[in-house]
Order: structure tokens, then sequence, then C-alpha cells
């Protein structure tokens, strides 16, 4: 019986349209991101990808977002307090994965402090750890 409750929760999880905001300004590793999403057989992801955090917080204003994947890089742009104006436009529902190059643990806490969904890193996440990060910053079905 408890098989059967876990087919149905992924059967329910692989069709519903999870829609992810990638945030990333480097053409290469938004592709590549966007292969990893996108890597299963009918993915439920449907990205959405920006370069710029200005027009991203701008997306935000508007609904139709689950997700953000947002590299870590484009906060530094900004200083380290660039994450907070996002969680204000979002009113803190909608969660945020950070993908990043920077292995700093001092980087990793304060930003999980900031109340991101993960930290994670480019080169060391696999697409199947990537997709099981965004499922969890969803949260259970719609």
């Amino acid at each position: 019986m408890a098989s059967t409750c876990l087919e149905l929760i992924d059967c329910k999880i692989a069709h519903s349209d999870i829609r992810v905001l990638l945030v990333e300004d480097d053409p290469e590793s938004a592709e590549l991101t966007r292969m990893k999403v996108s890597a299963e057989k009918d993915s439920p992801f449907r990205l959405e990808w920006t370069d710029d955090l200005q027009r991203a917080m701008s997306r935000l204003a508007q609904p139709g977002i689950d997700v953000i994947l947002l590299d870590f890089g484009m906060l530094e742009s900004v200083g380290r307090t660039g994450h907070p104006p996002i969680k204000r436009v979002v009113g803190m529902k909608i969660p945020v994965v950070i993908l990043t190059s920077d292995e700093s643990t001092l980087s990793r806490h304060l930003t999980l402090s900031q109340g991101v969904a993960n930290y994670l890193i480019k080169r060391r996440t696999s697409s199947i750890e990537l997709r099981q990060a965004l499922h969890q910053a969803v949260g259970p079905p719609r």
C-alpha cells in the first residue's frame, strides 16, 4: 500500500507544472541549468530565464512563478543585501534556491539564514539533486 501512495505522489509531482524563474547572468550556465532541470522525460518544470536582477524583480511582481533559481553571483553584484529585496517583492511566498559557484561556508550560512530554501554548488549538483531541491522548495503537489 505504501508504495502505491508513493507512486501516486510521484505521478502528481510529475504532472504538475512547476514554474521556475532562473536568474543567471551567464548564458552558458543558464543553458546548462536548463538542461539539468529538464533532463527527465516529461519534466514538470517550466523555466523562464533572465540575466538581470532588476528584470527578475519586475517579473516577480507578476503572478506565475513557483520557485526562483538564483545565481548567488547576481546577489554579490548588489552586495550581500541583494536577497531581501527579492523576498519583499514576492512577499515571502516564493521559495528561492541558490545555485552558485561560491563554495564559501560563510556565504552559505549567511544566505541560508536569510530564508532561502537551498544553497547548491553548480559544479557539484547533479540534475537529480537540482530537480529534488526545486521540488522540495515548492513543497507537496498543489
